[in-house]
């Protein structure tokens, strides 16, 4: 039986088959008619492993207005409902068939009813002891965030690399003498060799230590940002803030330190980046952060604000052996990068875009 578009009252909808389930649409204005369930059995198309259960409706929240559409079955008029204040995630749904109404372009963001319920019951998740232990013995913060949507090969393989290039310089006899060739050294400014080891610097470190903490900074907070940004555009983001950080570790060294004959080595100035991405995209994760033996779940913004502030205090200090001023220049890069495609990330991520309204 035909029955009539809710949006455009006179216009008639049209079947669509969505792979194997019939949905109604209008051609005219492009939003699309679910049946009771329907809208569930396409959701789950996108992720067939999706562990949540129970339909859609029962996530929706509250009833907030009487809109006027009117149900295409039951002729009674269509309930916006949204999920929780202060976000414009909204829904229109027929109370006695349970039938949703999805305007042109709504569709990708249905799913984020069925994500957001996960996402903050995660971040959320208290601590626990074993978090407790692993932070006390090696200083690293626990991460309680949303999952990335595909596996992150670029953050993994930059793990690697990493990985597989210290293992062999470490076993020589003068690992020293490869941190000369291949580190960046303020003083060649301007030469051949300093424009490549803008580069190669990034993938050198000097100890155990040094590799781990890096590493696990990028394994934790990279697979996010690499979601958020795109692994080409990740890629290219994280390169960018290693140069940007090694150029200013050489120009304060020239200026102001006077260490202009020793190699910068680390990527510490590349996930100085990563770390300001991820506190600009992802305000609503939680880490763990220890004064002590006490541990506290804070925002990105205040972990890694306190992160900044000790690094511009040990550069006031003069404190040796770490270059603050590499961190604070990848971190400046990683903000102003993460400004100019957070609104292109917004539009391509319903949920974070969603999460991160509520804190507005």
């Amino acid at each position: 039986m035909a029955i009539l578009c809710p949006h455009c009252r006179y216009h008639l909808l049209e079947p669509l088959r969505h792979k194997e389930i019939k949905i109604d649409a209008c051609v005219h204005c492009g939003g699309l008619w679910f049946d009771r369930h329907e809208l569930d059995k396409v959701v789950l198309m996108y992720d067939p492993n999706y562990p949540r259960q129970g339909p859609i409706v029962e996530s929706l929240g509250h009833p907030i207005a009487e809109t006027q559409k009117d149900c295409p079955h039951c002729q009674e008029s269509l309930l916006t409902y949204e999920f929780e204040s202060k976000r414009d995630l909204k829904i229109d749904v027929c109370q006695t068939c349970d039938g949703i109404w999805l305007e042109k372009g709504e569709l990708d963001h249905a799913k984020v009813f069925y994500d957001i319920p996960e996402a903050l019951e995660h971040i959320e998740k208290k601590t626990t002891w074993t978090h407790w232990f692993f932070q006390f013995f090696l200083q690293l913060p626990v991460e309680f965030n949303i999952k990335p949507r595909k596996f992150p090969i670029i953050t993994v393989a930059l793990l690697i690399l990493n990985v597989l290039l210290f293992l062999p310089i470490m076993m020589t006899q003068s690992p020293e003498d490869i941190w000369y060739d291949w580190g960046l050294i303020p003083q060649e400014w301007g030469s051949i060799s300093w424009f490549v080891t803008l580069l190669t610097h990034q993938f050198l470190h000097d100890g155990w230590a040094h590799l781990i903490g890096n590493m696990y900074f990028l394994y934790i907070l990279g697979d996010n940002v690499e979601d958020a940004m795109g692994r080409t555009l990740f890629l290219l983001f994280y390169l960018f803030c290693g140069l940007v950080a090694g150029m200013t570790h050489v120009g304060y060294e020239l200026i102001f330190g006077g260490a202009t004959n020793i190699p910068l080595i680390g990527a510490s100035g590349a996930i100085s980046g990563v770390m300001a991405a991820y506190l600009y995209i992802f305000r609503q994760a939680k880490l763990t952060f220890m004064l002590v033996i006490f541990q506290y779940k804070l925002s990105p913004v205040w972990y890694f604000g306190i992160w900044l502030a000790t690094n511009v205090l040990f550069l006031i200090l003069g404190a040796a052996e770490v270059s603050w001023m590499a961190h604070i220049g990848g971190f400046i890069a990683g903000l102003v990068f993460s400004y100019f495609v957070y609104d292109r990330i917004l539009r391509d991520n319903p949920l974070i875009r969603h999460l991160n309204h509520s804190l507005n």
